[in-house]
């Protein structure tokens, strides 16, 4: 397996990732990567993609910077098998070579399989019960 972070001239690899996690249709990927804050790394074996994991780096006013890791996906076919957890490393180090202070990611007792690969990924859970407020402006691909 292989885990390496996708930058602009991965636009073929990356669209290739948003059909097998059927995120894509008519999207060009190009806009993402080519964005400084964006962070696309996939997984791949000789099957083709078995995951990815996307997120952004948010400045704060203060200038502080921090890592959210907005989604985490990974093939069934190559579940169970560390790849999430080898995504999720390889995203955080994205962050701390970024001089980012913080990677976090939001997720609930609902997901047991993302609980169990963020603690493997060594993550550390806070004892805050998340509560997220939306704001709906526009009909979009993840609505």
């Amino acid at each position: 397996m292989q885990v390496r972070r996708l930058g602009i001239e991965d636009d073929e690899l990356a669209r290739y990732a948003l059909a097998v996690f059927e995120a894509g249709g008519d999207v060009d990927p190009a806009a993402f990567l080519s964005r400084a804050e964006a962070s696309l790394i996939v997984a791949t074996d000789d099957a083709g993609v078995a995951g990815w994991v996307y997120g952004h780096e948010l400045v704060h006013p203060d200038g502080e910077r921090t890592m959210l890791l907005y989604a985490l996906d990974v093939a069934e076919r190559a579940r169970r098998q560390g790849v999430g957890t080898a995504l999720v490393e390889a995203f955080v180090e994205d962050g701390r070579g970024r001089g980012c202070t913080e990677v976090w990611v939001l997720t609930d007792d609902g997901n047991p399989a993302g609980l169990a690969t963020y603690r493997a990924a060594g993550g550390t859970r806070d004892g805050v019960v998340q509560v997220m407020f939306t704001w709906k402006l526009a009909e979009g691909r993840h609505s």
